[in-house]
C-alpha cells in the first residue's frame, strides 16, 4: 500500500495515477510509430462493453454521432491507442456541427495557447513551449499532433480540461483545507463519496501493476524502493513529511475527473450545437469516473469508449470480465505480432 502511494503521490505533482495491470513505458521511452500515427492502425471490431456482444461497426459510428459527448479511454504510451481515438475524432468531425476536442493533456490555465494554435497564430513548437507540455506531461507529441491537427483543420475547438499541477499537488500533501479562496474557486463540485468510484479506487491501491491505463509521468530521477520521491516533500526546506493518505490522493484523483467533467460541460451549455470527444486515460473514462460526473451535471447522452489490443493473452475478457465502459473496440494483431509478443514475454521472464 506505502509503494503505491508513493507512485500515486508523484502523478499527482505531474500528469495522473498508474492504474494496474503490466508496467508500460514511461514518458522518452515510447515514439508514434516512424511513418506517423497512422503507422499503428489495426483490424478493429466494436462489443458491446456491458454484454461482449459484437456490434456493427455502421450502427457504432451512428450511436456515437447521437451523442454530445465521447470520451476515449487511453493507454498514453500506446500507438494503436491513440490512431483509433485519431479515427473517432475524422469520423465525428464529418457528422458534427461544432466538434471541440477535450484533452486531459492540457491544464485549464493554457486555454489560450490551445485557442492560439486553433487560430493557427502560432506553431506546435509553440504550443508545446507555452503549455509546458514536457514537463506537465512529457508523452510523444506525435502521439496527439495529428489528432489536434485534424480538428484544427476542421476548425473545431480545442478544450483544455484538466486542473492544473500546483492545485493538485497542493491537494494532496496539504489536503483542500490548504486552499486559498482563490486556489477553492478553481475546484469544481467535488462528490468524494461515489461508491463505485471509490471501490474502483482501492482495488487499484491493492493491484497496482497490472494492466496499465494511465501511465504516470516519468521523475526526474527513478527513486530507491525504500525512498520517497521529490513530490512527497515540503516546498519550503529539505524535511520530508509523511507520504499522502489514501484519502487525499482519492481526492486529487476526483479533482481530476470533476474537473475535466466540468470543463467539458461548461462549454456544451455555451454552445448549443456542440458536441466534444474527450481524450483521457482510461481510468479517468468509465462509468464511475468523467461519464457519471458529466451525467451529474445535466449531460445525460455521453459514452465512454475503451480500446484493447487483442494479444490472445485474455487481455480482451479481463475487461469484459469488469464492464466499465459502453464500447469496446478489439484491435486485433495479426498472428505473427501476437508470436512476437509472446517471444518477447518468454525472453523477459
Amino acid at each position: 500500500m506505502q509503494r503505491a502511494l508513493c507512485a500515486l503521490a508523484l502523478a499527482a505533482s505531474a500528469c495522473g495515477g498508474r492504474y494496474g495491470g503490466t508496467p508500460i513505458a514511461r514518458p522518452g521511452t515510447a515514439a508514434a510509430p516512424s511513418g506517423g500515427i497512422e503507422g499503428a492502425a489495426l483490424p478493429y471490431q466494436i462489443l458491446d462493453a456491458r454484454t461482449g456482444r459484437q456490434i456493427d461497426t455502421a450502427a457504432f459510428w451512428e450511436q456515437l454521432a447521437s451523442k454530445h459527448a465521447v470520451c476515449v479511454g487511453e493507454e498514453h504510451s500506446n500507438p494503436h491507442h491513440h490512431w483509433m481515438q485519431l479515427e473517432i475524432v475524422r469520423h465525428l468531425a464529418k457528422q458534427w456541427p461544432e466538434l471541440a476536442l477535450g484533452m486531459e493533456m492540457f491544464q485549464r490555465p493554457f486555454q489560450g495557447v490551445l485557442d492560439d494554435y486553433a487560430a493557427k497564430r502560432i506553431s506546435a513548437d509553440a504550443l508545446r513551449s507555452r503549455t509546458g507540455y514536457e514537463e506537465r506531461w512529457g508523452y510523444d507529441f506525435n502521439f496527439y499532433g495529428p489528432t489536434i491537427d485534424a480538428v484544427v483543420a476542421g476548425h473545431g475547438v480545442l478544450l483544455a480540461l484538466n486542473a492544473p499541477k500546483e492545485l493538485t499537488k497542493k491537494i494532496a500533501h496539504h489536503g483542500l483545507e490548504s486552499l486559498t479562496a482563490t486556489e477553492k474557486s478553481q475546484v469544481p463540485e467535488l462528490e468524494l463519496h461515489d461508491s463505485a468510484h471509490r471501490a474502483w479506487f482501492d482495488d487499484l491501491m491493492e493491484t497496482m501493476g497490472g494492466s496499465s491505463a494511465h501511465s504516470m509521468k516519468k521523475p526526474d530521477a527513478p527513486a530507491p524502493a525504500d525512498s520517497k520521491p521529490d513530490a512527497a516533500k515540503h516546498d519550503e526546506g529539505d524535511e520530508a513529511p509523511e507520504m499522502p493518505s489514501a484519502d487525499r490522493i482519492y481526492t486529487v484523483q476526483v479533482t481530476w475527473d470533476e474537473t475535466m467533467a466540468d470543463t467539458a460541460v461548461k462549454w456544451l451549455r455555451a454552445t448549443p450545437n456542440g458536441r466534444i470527444v474527450i481524450l483521457a486515460g482510461t481510468g479517468h473514462c468509465h462509468d464511475s469516473a468523467i461519464v457519471n460526473r458529466i451525467k451529474r451535471r445535466g449531460i445525460s447522452d455521453v459514452v465512454s469508449v475503451r480500446s484493447v489490443v487483442d494479444d490472445g493473452e485474455g487481455g480482451v475478457a479481463e475487461v469484459l470480465a469488469k464492464p466499465a465502459n459502453d464500447y469496446l473496440v478489439v484491435l486485433e494483431l495479426s498472428a505473427d505480432a501476437k508470436a512476437k509478443l509472446k517471444e518477447k514475454a518468454k525472453a523477459a521472464e
